[in-house]
């Protein structure tokens, strides 16, 4: 099997590459990273640099092959729409056009669940609920867009696969534990709302797992979107709190009121809107929203239609994540 993944230097798309070469898969892996580039070249994979907004580069590199797998794309809950729309939308359209040019039938495209985000608590949501009239930051909104536009190319004959994984995790990470362990760092460990809300989270091999079992689905399942998780929903303050001790980081919570975390992050957000300000707000009213308002995701359209299981449970990929860790010289 032939494999092309774009995004391929992130935490996502490197793992992917690196799994599916040590099942004996042939990857070309695309991204931005030089330095990670280099790492997978060494590991035998075919690295060819290529920008998704530039459609030229794109036709150049990609090849026939059995499928894509689009996780390039821009993340973050800050940022001006046409930043997002340009590289979630306008990127994925081209990712498309290349599909198209080599006649490349199937694709994989990674999503967000932010989507599902409404301000309130939600539990056990499933594909097909009804989603926000507007979604709430503008990654989730143009993710959503790029959603729509690779389901209208159904009708041309591409076979699609939307995945939306929750809080994706482990090796490589660049994100979430990176973020843990600075905030281990302070003196207390700011809690919003006691860390109650409920979340679900991803190990990375979970994710893998989940797009092997998309290669090798049948017709039926294609053309669907699907939620990924560790199937294990885990509150705030746990998460954290059995991250930290087994990679032997302090944990000394202070509890921070919903309220009076979006009163600080309205003042970050208005100070990066001043010409001198900072480029981005430390702190958003969107991600305390997202902290502190639980959201866990059913899993069951993907364990019946794509015989998807989670590998490791949250225990299992905590210890798995601090060998890892502890594997590595420099840490992460």
């Amino acid at each position: 099997m032939r494999i092309i993944i774009t995004g391929a230097t992130c935490c996502m798309g490197r793992n992917l590459a690196e799994s599916f070469k040590a099942y004996g898969m042939k990857v070309v892996a695309t991204g931005r990273s030089r330095a990670v580039a280099d790492e997978l070249k060494n590991q035998g994979i075919e690295f060819l640099n290529a920008d998704i907004l530039k459609q030229g580069q794109l036709n150049a590199v990609f090849s026939p092959s059995d499928c894509v797998i689009h996780c390039a794309g821009k993340s973050g809950d800050w940022g001006k729409y046409d930043e997002f729309y340009e590289t979630n939308v306008v990127g994925t359209r081209n990712v498309v056009e290349a599909c198209k040019t080599h006649r490349i039938g199937k694709l994989i495209f990674v999503s967000t669940p932010s989507i599902y985000y409404t301000g309130q608590d939600r539990f056990d949501v499933t594909e097909d609920e009804p989603l926000p009239k507007r979604p709430l930051t503008n990654y989730a909104k143009t993710k959503l867009e790029a959603e729509r536009e690779l389901m209208s190319r159904v009708k041309d004959g591409l076979k699609v696969i939307i995945l939306r994984p929750r809080a994706v995790y482990g090796p490589h990470d660049k994100v979430f534990v990176p973020r843990i362990l600075k905030m281990s760092e302070r003196k207390q460990f700011p809690l919003i709302n006691n860390g109650c809300a409920l979340t679900d989270i991803t190990y990375v091999d979970n994710f893998v797992e989940a797009v092997r079992k998309c290669l090798t689905a049948p017709d039926e399942a294609w053309n669907e979107t699907y939620n990924i998780s560790n199937g294990e929903p885990i509150t705030m303050k746990d998460w954290f709190s059995r991250m930290l001790k087994i990679l032997g980081r302090p944990f000394n919570p202070k509890n921070i009121p919903e309220s009076s975390a979006k009163a600080v992050a309205g003042l970050m957000e208005f100070a990066s809107g001043l010409p001198f300000g900072p480029k981005e707000p430390t702190l958003t009213r969107f991600s305390v929203g997202y902290m502190s308002k639980s959201m866990t995701m059913s899993i069951e359209k993907a364990k019946k239609k794509l015989g998807y299981m989670p590998r490791v449970n949250n225990r299992q990929s905590f210890e798995e994540y601090a060998k890892w860790y502890e594997s590595k010289s420099d840490g992460i």
